[in-house]
């Protein structure tokens, strides 16, 4: 069987980075309706889309076919959370946030079910294709402007579609949804939880906190920033794979991610060249982010919490392999506390980027003590 090209892969991946961004700046182009609160449901749904991820770091692929377990009290616990989700959109008259909400979790179940179908088969060619295709076809939403103005109506045309494409190819894709079974139990799941909200709280809280020019700024500069999280991803995948397997972080597996770390510091240096030379361009400053000192501070501070947790990412995914999810609940939760004081004390985007850069340094460093201790 002929190996896939690596060119090929990163070609993919990076055209459907650029698409995601263009769906952004289009829709900010446009001046679609509802923007801000799309990023809300976006940023909300994101945490629920988390369990799935991590719920396939422990599942098993036999015959072909893979089995995710979930234990019954897992998922009231979701159930719960969503429903006290829906229960504050209510109360604040989003009614049809609620709704909105619900068809994006099930979006994001469906999309993530995809995405394992080829992760767990290291099948990486065809999850930049599954990827590439998900970004156009995003994009090609947007054609329905034409009857409507409002994005959020917009997208649900894009989700039928989407859960059309799911049906047809649910059984092609191979996967096994188990309930009552041990591998993700309850601790697991609060760590998940905390763990995807360390990196969303200040996007679903920023919605009520900061004025819609400011929100819509922030999560730009974040999706820009997240450049570093898809680059990361893709250059750390051999050696996660490879810790995965042995469950723990060999001195090779150091070795190599030091490298990646110090590749991704220096594209970052570049990255801010370009950015001066991007403040020059007035379609940018207008329908992306404007290019001033604060926002380039803000791009920063995010771009090197994205890389810090790279880093401590394979530290912590070992910890969680290995069983030691009340350990990680322990070190997240003080750091949500001290993101969340901070979120509601100042609302300044640089003091935000810079709490949350200075949490995932705290992380790092906790993260390699507890595997010091516990793993190694």
């Amino acid at each position: 069987m002929k190996r896939p090209n690596n060119l090929t892969i990163y070609i993919n991946y990076f055209f459907a980075f650029l698409f995601s961004i263009s769906f952004l700046v289009a829709v900010n182009y446009l001046g679609l309706e509802n923007y801000e609160k799309y990023i809300l449901i976006l940023s909300i749904s994101t945490i629920f889309a988390s369990t799935i991820y991590s719920s396939s770091i422990k599942s098993e692929i036999k015959n072909d076919v893979i089995k995710i377990d979930f234990t019954n009290s897992s998922i009231k616990i979701l159930l719960v959370i969503a429903l006290s989700i829906c229960f504050y959109l209510i109360h604040r008259g989003n009614y049809f946030l609620v709704f909105f909400l619900l068809l994006t979790i099930l979006y994001e179940f469906c999309y993530h079910l995809f995405a394992i179908s080829f992760i767990k088969r290291n099948k990486t060619l065809g999850h930049s294709q599954f990827i590439l295709a998900t970004s156009i076809f995003k994009n090609l939403s947007l054609l329905f402007c034409i009857i409507s103005y409002n994005l959020l109506n917009i997208i649900i045309i894009f989700y039928v579609f989407y859960f059309i494409v799911f049906i047809f190819n649910y059984k092609k894709i191979n996967i096994n949804l188990v309930s009552n079974s041990k591998p993700l139990n309850i601790i697991d799941l609060f760590y998940v939880l905390i763990g995807s909200l360390i990196f969303q709280l200040d996007k679903i809280i920023g919605e009520n906190l900061l004025s819609k020019n400011n929100y819509i700024t922030y999560f730009l500069i974040f999706k820009f920033a997240s450049s570093f999280q898809i680059l990361g991803s893709l250059l750390t995948q051999p050696i996660r794979n490879k810790m995965i397997s042995i469950e723990r972080v060999s001195d090779e597996i150091k070795k190599k991610l030091s490298k990646i770390i110090f590749i991704l510091f220096s594209l970052l240096i570049i990255s801010n060249f370009f950015l001066f030379i991007a403040a020059k361009i007035d379609f940018f400053n207008l329908y992306i982010f404007k290019i001033n000192f604060v926002n380039l501070m803000v791009f920063n501070f995010l771009a090197l919490s994205i890389i810090t947790h790279i880093y401590n990412g394979l530290y912590i995914d070992a910890l969680f392999i290995n069983g030691y999810s009340k350990i990680l609940i322990n070190i997240y939760l003080p750091i949500l506390i001290l993101i969340l004081i901070s979120l509601l004390l100042f609302q300044s985007l640089l003091i935000w980027s810079l709490i949350i850069f200075i949490s995932q340094i705290l992380l790092s460093i906790l993260s390699f003590i507890k595997y010091k201790k516990y793993v190694q």
